[in-house]
């Protein structure tokens, strides 16, 4: 046995094989969750440090050197042996169902967007995405995998017989008191139904949105933003690609817009995500309920600030402009590649060049990149390979990070994403250069070059300096290497 670091249970990775490896009664006995199995070391969390008999016996049991970890609060530690062994009678989950809310109380504590069951020939298998990677949690025989399907169709409410179209549904599940909602989309595949479980909205990522300055905008961004949202009326469009964070931006935007009785907030999504206290939240729904249905409709209930989850056709980026015409504050997302590329998008969808002009306030582009993990991450200078490729003088080459991975990670060198943001005010100038038909790439140079804008990479570039990330996360999710830096 070794050491009693104090590590945080809410940025942890527990392994399915350290799990494995541990009956539940002995983790609930001597109040110790096994997090990590790592070539003959099995890793463990204590909430009494004081008290090394469950690590010894279970080093007695097993045969492997154990490490011992402090948990930086004691009373989480029951709370997560609850989440992990949930369903557990004697030392295995016997049923479907337990093993469905075993993945689930999985999935929460290790702040995963998206639950895979994947068949495959001769075996179920389930992958977590997490920080946007995916991974590998457990496998399953074809026949578990199959009552495991079934277990969610039921919870989701779909019809358990069909089994050649695909299904949509929801879930929700309490978890240790928390209410779990979540996206249930089925389709048939050679081998089997393909189950995907899009967790919505907890208590944990509910409370990230509460402050815009979290998000991992740098001072100068978040002013830009914060004298955005600070007008009486106008366009705020947010581009990316999908899991680029955009609406867990947009709601952060609106919980700082909301004053309980003063702003009458209304918005548009497909689906709604996260519930807003004290924000009308309205759903899109097929043919029936449109983007610009709503918009149109929403028009009428004397809104003060409006957000469109997508603006995504003429129509929905015609009303949008034109609400922020009349006196409207209008929060959007648009796809498109960089900042400066949104004009040239609504351009392209049929808004004219003196609305766009007129009504455009700020645009912004941003990315997901992943924080090395506190644990294991090391610093050491810049190659010089890295500072030629981020700009930076070779004689003095900063320290960055290195992302190596250990059991408290999963060995994935990673825990926790936040946001690079490249953010356009639209100023007098810009304004002049869209009216004239500037190209995007004149646009372009007076954004970044005359005014001295960050683009994505370069701000990837300062926090890879701070040690925020690593220069590998800034290079996955930027141009970098092609001239931005």
């Amino acid at each position: 046995m070794s050491g009693k670091r104090s590590i945080d249970l809410s940025k942890v990775v527990v392994s399915e094989a350290a799990l494995a490896k541990v009956p539940a009664r002995l983790a609930k006995r001597y109040g110790l969750l096994p997090v990590g199995l790592d070539d003959g070391t099995l890793s463990v969390v204590l909430a009494d440090p004081d008290n090394p008999l469950g690590a010894m016996e279970l080093e007695s049991r097993l045969g492997l050197r154990i490490e011992t970890f402090a948990a930086s609060r004691p009373e989480s530690v029951a709370r997560a042996i609850e989440r992990y062994y949930a369903g557990a009678d004697g030392d295995e989950a016997s049923t479907a169902l337990a093993a469905l809310e075993r993945l689930v109380n999985r999935a929460i504590q290790i702040h995963c967007s998206d639950i895979h069951l994947d068949p495959e020939e001769g075996v179920g298998i389930a992958r977590m995405r997490v920080d946007g990677m995916m991974r590998v949690v457990s496998e399953y025989p074809p026949e578990f995998m199959a009552d495991l399907v079934s277990a969610v169709k039921v919870a989701a409410r779909m019809d358990i017989a069909e089994r050649r179209a695909p299904q949509d549904g929801q879930i929700v599940m309490e978890s240790l008191g928390e209410s779990i909602a979540m996206r249930v989309a089925v389709v048939p595949t050679m081998h089997g139904e393909k189950v995907t479980l899009r967790i919505l909205a907890t208590a944990a990522v509910a409370a990230e949105l509460d402050r815009l300055d979290a998000l991992g905008m740098s001072e100068r961004h978040y002013s830009m933003m914060h004298t955005a949202l600070e007008q009486p009326y106008g366009v705020i469009l947010l581009s990316g690609p999908t899991g680029s964070g955009k609406t867990t931006t947009l709601y952060a935007a609106l919980r700082y817009l909301r004053e309980p009785g003063t702003k009458h907030i209304l918005t548009i999504e497909n689906p709604v995500e996260i519930p807003l206290e004290g924000v009308n939240q309205i759903q899109i729904d097929g043919d029936r309920i449109t983007f610009a249905k709503a918009l149109r409709s929403v028009l009428r209930h004397d809104p003060d600030i409006i957000m469109v989850g997508e603006i995504r056709d003429p129509e929905t980026a015609d009303i949008a402009v034109k609400s922020a015409l009349t006196g409207h504050l209008v929060l959007a997302t648009l796809h498109a590649n960089t900042s400066v590329s949104v004009i040239t998008r609504l351009l392209n969808l049929g808004v004219s060049r003196e609305l766009t002009a007129s009504t455009l306030r700020l645009v912004v582009a941003q990315r997901l990149v992943r924080r090395p993990c506190p644990h294991c991450a090391v610093q050491e200078p810049a190659t010089e390979a890295i500072c030629a490729e981020f700009g930076w003088d070779l004689a003095a080459p900063p320290s960055v990070s290195r992302a190596c991975g250990c059991a408290l990670c999963g060995q994935l060198g990673y825990a926790g994403r936040f946001g690079l943001y490249e953010m356009v005010p639209v100023d007098r100038d810009l304004r002049d250069l869209i009216v004239t038909g500037a190209a995007e790439d004149r646009m372009a140079d007076f954004a970044f070059g005359q005014r001295k804008l960050a683009t994505l990479a370069q701000d990837g570039a300062e926090k890879v300096k701070a040690g925020m990330t690593t220069p590998e996360e800034v290079r996955r999710v930027t141009f970098i290497g092609e001239g931005e830096v």
